[in-house]
């Protein structure tokens, strides 16, 4: 009997080492590294799907998951310095920001620049009020302030 319980902690480790080996957590940092022609960003390496052994019951995501868009980022990236620190806004125009957002409101978009054709010259009708819209060019947005320009005129 004592024997027995001598080789049940032998058994269960025989048994624990036939499991799989725990799912592996890469790292995707992207290195920012400088060099005499400027900064360059260099992407993870990531790991073949054919060698990457995973446990499939630790509920854990595959290693390759994320390594390419953490590889796109890094080679496509412009400046590779504002992977480390974001570069400052600056000063905007509020007053293209909300007519921005009352043509959207409207549905009043423009349409996308296509610098290869001559220009649309129908985009500037997009912004113009019209008898479905509450957009007037107030400041305020509401229409009852409309200008005494855009009013209907009165037959005498």
């Amino acid at each position: 009997m004592r024997k027995i319980f001598a080789l049940l902690p032998v058994a269960l480790l025989a048994l624990a080492a036939c499991g799989y080996a725990p799912t592996p957590t890469p790292d995707y940092t992207i290195r920012v590294m400088p060099t005499p022609n400027g900064m360059v960003a260099i992407p993870p390496s990531c790991p073949s799907w054919n060698s990457a052994t995973t446990d499939p019951y630790d509920n854990q995501p595959v290693p390759q998951f994320g390594c390419a868009n953490a590889r796109n980022l890094a080679l496509m990236v412009d400046r590779p310095e504002d992977l480390v620190k974001g570069r400052d806004m600056g000063d905007s125009s509020g007053v293209l920001a909300v007519g921005a957002i009352r043509r959207y409101q409207n549905n009043q978009t423009r349409g996308l620049l296509d610098l290869d054709t001559s220009p649309d010259m129908s985009a500037a009708v997009t912004t113009a009020p019209s008898a479905t819209s509450s957009m007037t060019g107030d400041a305020t947005g509401s229409s009852a302030a409309a200008p005494a320009a855009a009013a209907a005129p009165v037959a005498p």
